[in-house]
């Protein structure tokens, strides 16, 4: 009896360790399986952290151009608008986790190809996704990966937002450090009529009612909105901060996420190479636009 009582005392004093420490044994490699690495929560993060599947994408500067989720090993999902204005300068971009062990060193990622619909035109919402493919992937014992949104999106759904200040830089000052804060689902009909009928709402985006406090909002280019523990939305283009009358318009994950999936099965079965003349490509899958930096890349070898 008083050795089974010793036991149980063993197994609850280790247990919440076991439960919320999320330190993973080895680093992420190519052939490294979603499931072995896919966020459980916020429940299962590691100290402060918002999870190892959070990500910036910072030009050479270290300047923040967007956020962005990691999704598989070599593959990023963030704002098409966002990089957009970029694509032609990524050759000294990075992409930096936000979740990192006090020792770690050189854990970052270097930008190989950007992926668009061809449906997408920049400065609309429609199809505003962007798959981005990394050269190698992230290092570190917390990197992991994030699962796409499996529930449709609904008027008055709380969800979780992520930002760092870089869009709103006037209001809260930048961080390295992302926050979050939690925003409510608006009636599509309540979005427009806000907008004035400047525009309206593609059917693969929704609304969220910002904060009022300016200060509280969490709208950054690109960044991140989960739902538990899954991937629903993605800052698409809208408005800062400053106005937080006007919602916030996010990319549906639901309604582009067989675009994900069309680029991540092509990657793994080879169509879709490294480095690849951007021209051969379009050709090759005409409803794929290419960032010219593999061009330069492939120039420059």
């Amino acid at each position: 009896m008083k050795t089974n009582f010793l036991g149980v005392l063993i197994i609850v004093h280790l247990w919440p360790q076991q439960s919320w420490s999320k330190v993973y044994q080895r680093n992420i490699n190519k052939n490294t399986p979603k499931w072995r690495r896919n966020w459980g929560g916020p429940a299962s993060n590691t100290g402060d952290n918002y999870g190892g599947w959070l990500m910036r994408i910072v030009n050479s500067d270290a300047s923040t151009i967007c956020g962005a989720a990691y999704y598989a090993p070599i593959l990023l999902i963030a704002s098409a608008n966002c990089i957009e204005p970029h694509r032609y300068s990524l050759e000294g971009a990075s992409v930096e986790p936000t979740a990192m062990q006090e020792n770690d060193q050189n854990i970052f990622g270097v930008i190989d190809t950007v992926y668009t619909p061809e449906d997408f035109r920049y400065l609309n919402q429609y199809m505003d996704v962007a798959v981005i493919r990394l050269r190698n992937p992230i290092k570190g014992k917390l990197t992991e990966f994030i699962q796409l949104c499996n529930v449709p999106i609904k008027t008055g759904m709380e969800m979780t937002a992520y930002a760092w200040g870089f869009d709103s830089i006037n209001i809260v000052p930048l961080s390295s450090d992302p926050r979050n804060g939690t925003v409510t689902v608006e009636d599509p009909k309540s979005c427009d009529k806000k907008y004035g009928g400047r525009f309206r709402l593609s059917n693969t985006s929704f609304c969220v009612t910002h904060p009022k406090n300016p200060a509280d909002c969490r709208y950054d280019s690109g960044s991140p909105l989960t739902y538990g523990n899954r991937l629903c939305g993605i800052v698409s283009y809208g408005p800062l901060c400053s106005d937080t009358s006007q919602p916030g318009v996010y990319t549906d994950i639901n309604k582009v996420q067989a675009f994900i999936l069309d680029i991540e099965k092509k990657i793994k079965s080879g169509f879709l190479r490294q480095i690849h003349p951007p021209v051969d490509l379009l050709r090759a899958n005409p409803t794929t636009k290419v960032t010219k930096s593999t061009m330069l890349r492939k120039k420059s070898n």
